[in-house]
């Protein structure tokens, strides 16, 4: 097996129960802010395989939309799409109380700059490098939902 690409940093968000609408018989609400269709699509396919329900967004603006509408349990966040960014997306969110509490990790293929994500190190669930393996993206979300709910 290889070395997991799942980074944690002590300071990151823990998830926040608020927001559980999952467990029981209930799946997690995981929704995915991507804008390349492929990912979004290979995504839904893995989350539902794994028992989650998935919610997909290939842009900044519909994510925010859905986060509000429907407050999923936890967003999975592409950095790099136009015309709005992923760190873009973070502020809003940030910005507004009804939504603020949703956790967030990113999901990138870019390497992060330690200054770029640092205000948002307490705001963050983690960051999961592309590509992710089907196993690895279960355990990861195993890992962040325990207990949760």
């Amino acid at each position: 097996m290889g070395r997991s690409r799942w980074r944690a940093h002590p300071e990151w968000a823990a998830p926040s129960r608020s927001f559980c609408t999952g467990g029981g018989t209930t799946p997690h609400k995981i929704l995915v802010v991507d804008d390349d269709r492929a990912t979004l699509d290979v995504m839904d396919l893995l989350l539902r395989r794994i028992g989650y329900e998935t919610l997909l967004a290939d842009s900044v603006s519909y994510g925010l939309h859905l986060t509000r509408t429907t407050l999923p349990d936890l967003v999975l966040l592409d950095l790099q799409m136009a015309p709005l960014d992923g760190w873009e997306y973070l502020e809003a969110l940030t910005e507004d109380p009804d939504i603020s509490a949703v956790p967030v990790m990113l999901f990138t293929a870019r390497p992060l700059i330690d200054e770029r994500y640092a205000p948002y190190v307490g705001r963050l669930a983690g960051v999961l490098v592309k590509p992710v393996s089907p196993m690895e993206l279960e355990a990861v979300l195993e890992r962040f939902f325990e207990g949760l709910c």
